[in-house]
């Protein structure tokens, strides 16, 4: 009896004991592999997403370069325009004679049509010599007022007093004066303000203010207005920026 019981205490033995083996056997050549690769692939897609993080963050860096380079590029380019863009400038001054009550009388521009490395920036209006014409003792140029007009005088373009040394060579001149009356000198100086807010870079070359005499303060009809001639540079640039 004992001996039977014995002997079934051993087969259980050796049945869990195989049982085990072969648990430990599933585990070790099947399970464990596939634990291994389940954990490098999801090491893989770790890294991978550390990667697509870190593109990311690269393009939405380039992204915003280009944005804030378009971003630059308009804003100099409303500082500086590709064309002389004179249509605009007149615009301007028109809202601005509306804002400050101001009245612009006249006005004349000198265009230049040269970069300023090419520009002496000197007079225009001095005469052109025709080094072909022929010189005779008769041929005389004199712009200066005669006697019989002496009221006679040329019309002058304005000529820019900055140095070009100072100035970019590609640069293009836009020069214009203009004749102002002003209420008063507030008016004056706001004008003065807003041409100097205008987007565009504007540099005020000259003025010349002339106000009421003394003698007509006490004039009840005397003139009380201000006038002055302004005169201004602006600039563009016709390449790329």
């Amino acid at each position: 009896m004992n001996s039977i019981t014995s002997n079934k205490n051993s087969a259980i033995l050796l049945l869990t004991a195989l049982i085990a083996a072969v648990l430990f056997a599933v585990y070790y050549y099947v399970l464990t592999p596939k634990l291994d690769d389940v954990k490098a692939k999801e090491s893989t897609v770790s890294t991978l997403n550390q990667e697509i993080t870190s593109l990311q963050e690269q393009i939405a860096i380039v992204e915003e370069t280009q944005q804030s380079s378009a971003t630059n590029n308009v804003t100099l380019r409303k500082k500086v325009p590709q064309t002389r863009a004179i249509e605009k400038v007149l615009l301007d001054i028109a809202e601005i004679e509306a804002v400050t009550g101001t009245l612009v009388e006249s006005i004349s521009f000198n265009n230049y049509d040269s970069l300023v490395l090419d520009s002496t920036i000197t007079d225009p209006n001095a005469p052109v010599v025709d080094e072909d014409a022929p010189v005779t003792d008769g041929d005389t140029t004199d712009t200066q007022p005669t006697e019989e007009d002496p009221e006679a005088t040329t019309d002058e373009l304005p000529v820019s007093t900055i140095a070009k040394e100072s100035l970019p060579a590609a640069l293009k001149l836009v020069t214009f004066s203009m004749d102002i009356a002003a209420l008063d000198m507030k008016s004056l100086n706001s004008y003065l303000q807003e041409i100097e807010k205008i987007e565009r870079i504007m540099k005020i070359d000259a003025l010349d203010i002339s106000l009421p005499g003394e003698e007509d303060k006490f004039q009840e009809d005397a003139d009380p207005t201000v006038t002055a001639t302004i005169q201004v540079t602006t600039f563009y640039y016709e390449g790329e920026k």
